[in-house]
């Protein structure tokens, strides 16, 4: 297999799971799912703020822990267009979701009046596909998984009664593995890589009043080398795949509108357009796969509302742009679109020290297209359309010490 090959097939892996954000989803981190990301740098109720807005700990009056479990349940269906050359003759329909579980743990603890600790053991991406054998791209993937796991240590200084600021570090572990099949699938071939890498993250918080409070929050680019090889039958080869987590801008707002309602929402953007190729390194070569993304936004609008029962209901809209429209820039694996998100969720005070959220949220990518070509005397064009969504599910409980 020459490296000329070896190169399309690594640009598959090192696509995978780019919807909107590409592969950030602060589903699996951020905890303000049932909003679908709407206050999420400012509603400071519980541990899981040391993830999404560490300046924002100053209100956690007393040591407090967050356990999260969730399910991530992915729908991602291929329909084949006209596939030519190498990627001809495979399934015209094919479903690459998968279910997954994911879980995350956050404490908060104040050091004295001024100074509050945290720490966050989280997810800020990942994913996982299984097209099978049959999948018409089976040549650059049948399936792949995508894991990242970032320790969050975190400070958070009270400047006053009104401002806080915070800072923080991220150790970010990342795993990729990828496998894909010759024509006949007759020869198999597995990628894999992984590494850890470091990062920072600036936070504010400024409470205005009991009825109004906003947050602000940046988390650092991560540039992942990931080293590991592509091994298969009579064949080993080392290899680093690089993969970059983006700078993230995002800020919040919480308004109470009355003692039973509260008004949230958040804008964020995400520094995408770096991101105009992805370097792969093999042995005594390199090469660059051509992306060119742009710098993705996104918008949301959530409420909540208290009900006499001690439930408080949680729901919220978001709207995100895409880093990649045109179908001959699109990854043979899941491409990117605009998303739109939908969140549900309750609440309640179980105890006195003990507070249960119950979410769940739909995540649409919508209908887009590909026409991926491979170099070769067969002139090979994957060509088909993709339909995405995925379903965030799960239960997350604050406990105070």
């Amino acid at each position: 297999m020459r490296y000329t090959y070896l190169t399309a097939l690594i640009s598959a892996l090192l696509s995978t799971h780019a919807h909107s954000a590409a592969y950030v989803f602060p589903e699996l981190g951020m905890m303000s799912v049932s909003t679908a990301g709407a206050g999420a740098q400012a509603i400071a109720e519980g541990a899981e703020t040391a993830f999404a807005n560490p300046a924002s700990m100053t209100r956690i009056e007393q040591s407090t822990i967050a356990f999260n479990l969730e399910g991530v349940i992915s729908d991602i269906n291929y329909t084949d267009t006209g596939s030519t050359g190498a990627f001809s003759g495979g399934e015209h329909y094919s479903e690459a979701g998968t279910t997954m579980p994911a879980g995350s743990f956050y404490w908060v603890t104040p050091a004295n009046d001024a100074v509050y600790f945290g720490l966050a053991i989280a997810a800020a991406g990942g994913s996982a596909l299984d097209y099978g054998n049959n999948f018409s791209g089976a040549q650059l993937v049948t399936d792949t998984s995508l894991m990242t796991v970032q320790i969050n240590p975190s400070l958070a200084f009270k400047i006053d009664e009104k401002l806080s600021v915070g800072v923080g570090l991220i150790s970010e572990f990342g795993k990729i593995e990828q496998n894909m099949t010759s024509r006949n699938n007759e020869r198999k071939l597995t990628g894999s890589g992984e590494s850890v890498e470091f990062g920072y993250t600036l936070s504010a918080f400024y409470e205005v009043n009991k009825a109004h409070r906003f947050g602000a929050f940046y988390r650092s680019e991560i540039n992942h080398d990931m080293d590991g090889d592509f091994k298969g039958d009579n064949l080993l080869k080392p290899a680093s795949f690089n993969i970059v987590m983006p700078n993230i801008i995002s800020i919040s707002g919480y308004h109470s509108l009355s003692p039973n309602t509260a008004a949230l929402w958040s804008a964020s953007w995400s520094d995408f357009s770096k991101i105009k190729e992805t370097t792969i390194t093999l042995p005594n070569t390199s090469a660059a796969i051509n992306r060119q993304w742009e710098d993705t936004y996104s918008l949301s609008l959530g409420m909540h509302y208290n009900l006499e029962s001690q439930w408080r209901l949680e729901t919220g809209v978001t709207y995100e742009s895409s880093p990649q429209d045109d179908p001959t820039l699109q990854a043979p694996d899941v491409p990117t679109g605009e998303v739109w998100k939908l969140g549900v969720g309750a609440s309640k005070d179980i105890t006195t020290n003990l507070r249960m959220q119950l979410y769940y949220e739909y995540y649409y990518g919508g209908n887009s297209d590909i026409i991926y070509s491979l170099d070769g005397p067969e002139n090979s064009q994957l060509k088909g359309e993709y339909d995405a969504a995925i379903h965030y599910l799960g239960v997350l409980f604050n406990y105070k010490t």
